[in-house]
Order: C-alpha cells, then structure tokens, then sequence
C-alpha cells in the first residue's frame, strides 16, 4: 500500500560556500521539492517521517551541494540555470540489518532562469526483504534451528561478517524480517531433531535479484529413514518464482591416495601426474583456519590437459555455484560440485582472482595449486563444528594419465 509519509514544497537559496554556489538572482530559476515514500519506511523514533533523509544536489558542471537532514534543507532555493540531478535517499544504509529498509529516488531536472521546477520524488525501496515462513511439521519436528542469510556480493571472509544475519529459533517463529543490498543471497539452515538430536542442514543459493524484493522463504521438514533422520525443504518465492531443495544423506568421499601407472614399459619411468603438499605431506584433514597454507605442487611430465576440482561442501559447493553463473544447482539435491578450472570460461572468469585458472594450468608441466584464499571463506558462513568440507582434485594429462587426491577440511 502506498504511503505518503511527508510532503515538503521547498524554495531554497543555496548557501555562500562557494562562489557558484551563490549565484546572481537575474541568472537563477527556482526549484521546488516534495519528498514522500513508499511502503513501510519508519524512523527510530517510530514515527511516519521522511525528515531524516538525506538530500544531494548536482549540476552537469560538476557543482554540489548536500543535506545530511531534508528537514535541514534552507526554504528557498535559487539555481543556477543548468542541468541537475536531486538524489534522496534514507540515512542509513548496511548491507545487511534487521529492521532496516532502506529507501531512495534519483531524478534529473533543469532549471531555466526565472522559472520554477518542480521536482516530486517518491522514494521506494533500495535493499531486498527477507522473511521465513515455517511449516508446523517443521516448528515441530526441529527441537532447535537457525538460519543465516549472507549478502554475498563481497567473497572476502573479512566483511562476511557485516554481510549476514543470523535468526535463531525465536526471531524465526516471530517473522522478523532482515534487509539486504542488492547481490545474491546464501540462506543455511541449521536443524537438531526432537526425538534423538540429530542434525539436519540445507542451503540456498539466490541469484535472481532486484530492488524491492521480498524473499519469503518457505522451510518445510520430512522425517526420513536417512542417516540425519530429517530431510529440510527450502521453498523460495521471489516475484514469483520458486526454488526447492532437499539434504539426501551423501556418503563421506574417499581418500584416493594412489596414483595411475604411466607407460606400457614397466622398466621405463613413469611419467604420471604427481602431488606433493609439503606441509602436510600425507594429506591429513587439515583445521580451517583464517590464515591457511594449502598449496599443493603438482607435476605432470606429459603436461596438463584436463584439471577437476570436486567441491563437497553444503556451504561452498553453491556459494562457488552461483559465482559461476550456475543458477539451477544444489549441494542438497545434486551432489558435490565440478569445477572445470580449464574449460568453463565463466568459472575461470570468477575464480581467476583465488585459484590458478585456465592458461595458468593447461599445458603446464608443474604447478603450485593453492587453495590458501577459497578454504578460509568457508568460516565466513559459519559452518557447522565438526563439519567436513572436501576438495578432490583430478589432474589428467595430455597422454590421458590421471591423478585424483582428496583434501578435508574440517570445521574446528
């Protein structure tokens, strides 16, 4: 519903700061401002108000002018003649708060000398809602649950922090909703089972994104006969649009420690593909830390055609998903996660800056693979204690000679 929270018709002079900023009254025209909003914008103070916004004034010619408060704002205003811009906009902005809708408008104007201008501007939404709707199979069946949801615009796990919320079981059952910037959203829910404790999670991957939506999520539980004793259902609704996903009960991944025999000549040398990891050379799971060395040597004499990196991680395997353009999967439904590092030019684009891509490995005959700057990002969306998070990765050569080696990772 629409609401007119305040309407304020201003005619401003311009104060003296600056000689452009005072121009002559022959050579000015007038502009006149109202300011409302829409939806449910309220101030700390409750009330209906739009006087808190924030007002700045700019002309093609790269003169400015601002107001921290509109209500601040002088009531007569004299411009120069020109082309401007007027942006309004709620005073503050995170990119992700509870309680904290976040509320703009932008227009363009010209002022003409001895006219008045006119300018409405109706400041509507700028961030995205999120809400949970919770089945009462769910509410029941869960003796305990959170949900997080990170703003994941930025992968550094240094801001991740400001970039998420957290709802434990009592903000969840009273539908406190939380504000986000417009990027994709990563939702984890984390459940324990009435009966005997047992764990459940699920996560979700948000790409499609705007302005003024409203993300209400749908979490729904089945008891199953799976080893975690309960499957969690994420339905998400964004302008209509749906999204499910369902945690099966995957086996741990193997270690492959072996290596494929090269040659037809057993007196000859093998040329195989070799890893070596000099600071945990038995390739024992290994802490996740904020600072990690992780870098693997590989050598590959007949040099390297093919590299697959497995992602088994109900946290990174979707976040890594979505960075390439991978709308569709899911952790909970299709398993771990293939990144082909030489082949898939989107993956290669996105993950270029954190691990060695495309020209960086094909073709090569030896290579530090570090996986340093990706494994410290799985803190960031605070995973379960104990949880294990795997790297396999697969290195195939130009004579058609593999090597596979698993790295755990595990969540102190």
């Amino acid at each position: 519903m629409k609401k007119i929270l305040s309407a304020f018709a201003v005619l401003a002079v311009l104060s003296a700061c600056s000689d452009k900023v005072s121009p002559n009254k022959n050579e000015t025209g007038t502009l006149s401002l109202t300011l409302s909003s829409t939806g449910d914008y309220i101030t700390k103070a409750g009330q209906d108000d739009t006087a808190e916004f924030k007002i700045s004034i700019s002309r093609s010619d790269g003169w400015t002018s601002s107001y921290d408060r509109f209500a601040d704002m002088p009531e007569i205003l004299d411009l120069a003649e020109g082309d401007y811009t007027i942006t309004a906009s709620s005073p503050e902005s995170k990119p992700a708060a509870f309680d904290l809708p976040i509320y703009g408008a932008t227009q363009n104007f010209t002022i003409r000398v001895g006219e008045l201008t006119p300018v409405s501007l109706v400041c509507t939404l700028q961030n995205m809602k999120v809400s949970f709707a919770l089945s009462e199979n769910f509410k029941k069946e869960l003796s305990d649950y959170n949900i997080s949801v990170t703003n994941a615009a930025s992968w550094t796990a240094e801001d991740a922090g400001e970039r998420t919320l957290t709802w434990d079981k009592a903000a969840a059952d009273a539908g406190t909703p939380g504000y986000f910037s417009v990027a994709p959203l990563m939702v984890k829910v984390d459940g324990y089972r009435n009966i005997d404790n047992s764990e459940a999670h699920a996560m979700l991957s948000i790409t499609d994104v705007a302005p003024r939506d409203h993300h209400v999520i749908y979490i729904d539980a089945q008891v199953t006969g799976s080893v975690n004793g309960i499957n969690i259902k994420v339905d998400d609704t964004v302008n209509e649009k749906n999204s499910d996903i369902f945690i099966p009960g995957w086996d741990e991944t193997p270690v492959d420690g072996g290596e494929d025999e090269g040659g037809d000549d057993p007196d000859e040398p093998s040329t195989a593909p070799t890893m070596s990891w000099d600071t945990n050379p038995t390739f024992a799971p290994t802490p996740i830390e904020d600072v990690m060395d992780v870098n693997i040597s590989i050598k590959a004499p007949e040099t390297i055609e093919g590299f697959i990196v497995t992602v088994d991680s109900y946290i990174l395997s979707d976040v890594i998903a979505a960075m390439g353009g991978n709308t569709t999967y899911s952790w909970a439904s299709d398993g771990p996660f293939d990144m082909d590092l030489i082949n898939d030019e989107a993956l290669v684009s996105a993950l270029s800056s954190m691990l060695p891509t495309g020209d960086e490995l094909s073709g090569k005959s030896e290579v530090v693979f570090s996986l340093s700057t990706i494994v410290p990002l799985i803190k960031a969306y605070n995973p379960e204690s104990g949880s294990n998070h795997i790297f396999t990765l697969k290195v195939t050569d130009a004579k058609g000679q593999t090597l596979s080696k698993s790295i755990t990772f595990v969540m102190p």
